[in-house]
């Protein structure tokens, strides 16, 4: 499948390259910005392991250059993303974050690396073909963003937005490429904490949409096949109600069966999941209630270096265990009164009920508690640099063979976005 993605990819550059001297709208709609982001990772592990802590400083680069489409019926057009990873500080004691390539050996960081995607496009109205780098970020699929560098897939992706009130997408990937990863890799199952066989599948694909009834309610449904693993549904639906002009109130639910799939080749998946989120926001103040509540045989599964599309963010947990019960409550608090562009976050995750014999019982339990702090500059030369940091207090009573273990957490980050078109 690869020589798809190539010829593909080849033939659209082609058209573009042949096509843009006289398309005003490939120039003039493009867009160009390049993200200066410090990341200093450190998590400190508060029970006996093989390293004392994941820890690293690091400095990356992102650059991204959009093209417009040319004209015509069918825009063509060329999208690049430029990554760059640079070492300020880490050492062979500590374990990998996933900030930096890591030898397989000897556990050293790589002083630098970097990687090139490319996405040739074509749009005809409303709906837009990919092929290339893809970053999908769906209820089924996150190209996740959250170290120094984005991780990215490779496929070809269809999204329309034709009919009204309907946003639909589709998407065939084959490879995968990690945040601290330069190389096209197979696509996984992660096995965390023993859950699933090591696995690998040549391919998935996913399909599905969202439909606005009305401004306040959001219809979303998608379906995930990853060939000879799982595949995964999903239901759901958002709503927003004005209670009055201070005070807002959100909804999201979303229901999600995974089941193993064709030669299930990562070993048993059966998990429902019932998943809700309520905010209310009043003034600079917003409450939110989160929580998961698994059924099944199995935890919850996803692809190995990514996330999921769920709306518990939690860091050095994620709470996706057999049976589990999860319960989140976080208060954000905007000082834009006081310092604008201040901004407060703590956040307070329980899960009970894990069963996981394996890892010690078959009624476990986790918590973490988070902090949140982060300022974005509003005025000046610095404007709109940023500035985060972050701290997580991570606990559990499995044992200590769970490859997530007890943790203290700090995570800053500095971001600057240049954007020069």
């Amino acid at each position: 499948m690869r020589q798809i993605w190539l010829i593909s990819t080849a033939v659209l550059s082609s058209s573009v390259i042949s096509t843009s001297v006289i398309a005003s709208d490939f120039i003039d709609k493009s867009s160009v910005e390049l993200t200066a982001r410090n990341f200093y990772f450190d998590r400190d592990y508060q029970e006996q392991s093989a390293y004392p802590a994941a820890k690293d400083w690091t400095q990356g680069f992102i650059l991204k250059a959009n093209s417009g489409y040319t004209e015509g019926k069918v825009g063509l057009g060329l999208d690049i993303l430029a990554m760059a990873g640079f070492k300020l500080y880490a050492n062979d004691h500590d374990a990998g974050t996933g900030n930096l390539p890591r030898d397989a050996t000897t556990n050293k960081a790589a002083s630098s690396y970097g990687k090139v995607g490319v996405t040739a496009k074509a749009k005809m109205s409303e709906t837009e073909l990919k092929v290339g780098t893809l970053l999908p970020m769906n209820p089924v699929l996150v190209a996740s963003p959250a170290r120094l560098l984005p991780q990215t897939y490779e496929g070809i992706s269809l999204r329309s937005k034709d009919l009204k009130n309907f946003d639909l997408q589709a998407a065939y990937i084959d490879k995968v490429k990690h945040r601290d990863s330069t190389n096209w890799e197979n696509i996984k199952i992660s096995g965390v904490n023993g859950r699933f066989k090591a696995a690998e599948t040549d391919g998935l694909y996913y399909a599905g949409g969202f439909y606005n009834y009305s401004p306040a309610l959001r219809l979303g449904l998608f379906y995930l096949n990853v060939n000879d693993l799982y595949d995964q549904a999903t239901a759901g639906f958002s709503y927003k109600w004005d209670i009055d002009p201070r005070t807002k109130l959100s909804t999201y639910f979303h229901y999600y069966r995974s089941r193993d799939e064709g030669s299930a080749k990562a070993g048993v998946v059966d998990n429902d999941l019932y998943h809700a989120h309520l905010e209310l926001k009043r003034d600079n103040h917003k409450f939110i209630f989160g929580t998961f509540q698994h059924h099944g045989d199995t935890a919850f599964p996803y692809l190995s270096g990514g996330e999921t599309g769920l709306l518990i963010d939690t860091w050095p947990g994620e709470f996706l265990n057999a049976k589990e019960k999860v319960y989140s409550y976080r208060y954000e608090y905007d000082f834009k009164d006081y310092v604008p562009g201040l901004r407060f976050m703590t956040r307070y995750t329980r899960g009970s009920n894990i069963y996981a014999p394996n890892l010690g019982g078959t009624n476990l339990k986790e918590d973490e508690l988070d902090f949140d702090l982060g300022y974005t500059v509003q005025t000046g030369w610095l404007k709109n640099l940023g500035l985060r940091a972050r701290y997580a207090i991570y606990d559990n009573n499995m044992l200590s063979t769970a490859n997530i273990k007890p943790v203290n957490e700090t995570r800053i980050n500095i971001d600057y976005t240049w954007k020069f078109k």
